[in-house]
């Protein structure tokens, strides 16, 4: 059966796309069939698609109406999907398409700087995840905090993981702020798998199988 992980943040910066992106290279590398959905107006992951050099195909599945009929189709679209992990990179503001992403997705990553904005910011999309589990009834999507862009020379980017217990939610492995992480996305290409970075976004995918494994 299909599995379907959202990345979700109502804050900008965090990496979103980037680990988006670097999560399903990973799952494909492991042999898994992969497809990530771009629901972002945004279109950063379609961009990135666009240079062909990922291991995985980046569609374009923007929503843009709010109307019952819309949303529906939008979510025949990506269940239809041929893939054992679909990947949605849902857009970073409140409306119809977060919406949507949050309440089909079976796991909710959502990526976290060390400031305190963005701990705020991860903090109020927790709770939106948390009310459309509820309203929906089916105990999903479940939630996975992923420290993201940590500069682990500051103070709080040590303490990240520890600060981001405070969510009460399962916290990731961290990924950490490095120059090779923006520069292989600019060349249309993932991390590395036998970088620092790469052993990290392996970490995370391991982590994202374990959750999903719990459902």
């Amino acid at each position: 059966m299909t599995k379907l992980i959202g990345l979700a943040s109502t804050k900008g910066g965090v990496g979103k796309t980037t680990i988006c992106l670097n999560l399903a290279a990973v799952l494909a590398r492991g042999g898994a069939r992969v497809a990530v959905m771009d629901a972002d107006p945004a279109a950063h992951a379609t961009a990135v698609g666009e240079m062909g050099q990922l291991p995985f195909p980046v569609v374009p599945q923007l929503l843009e109406e709010v109307e019952a009929k819309a949303v529906a189709a939008w979510t025949k679209a990506v269940r239809a999907t041929q893939a054992d992990y679909v990947v949605i990179d849902a857009p970073g503001a409140l409306g119809a398409a977060f919406g949507a992403v949050v309440a089909i997705v079976d796991l909710a990553l959502i990526p976290v700087g060390a400031s305190m904005l963005d701990i705020r910011g991860a903090a109020e999309t927790v709770g939106i995840v948390r009310r459309h589990r509820k309203a929906g009834g089916r105990g999903r999507p479940d939630i996975l905090v992923v420290p993201s862009r940590v500069d682990r020379r500051t103070g709080s980017g040590r303490d990240v993981v520890g600060t981001l217990a405070g969510l009460t939610e399962p916290v990731a492995p961290a990924i950490t702020l490095r120059a090779v992480v923006a520069d292989s996305l600019s060349s249309g290409e993932p991390v590395p798998a036998e970088t620092p970075s790469g052993q990290e976004f392996s970490a995370l995918a391991e982590a994202v199988r374990i959750r999903l494994e719990t459902l």
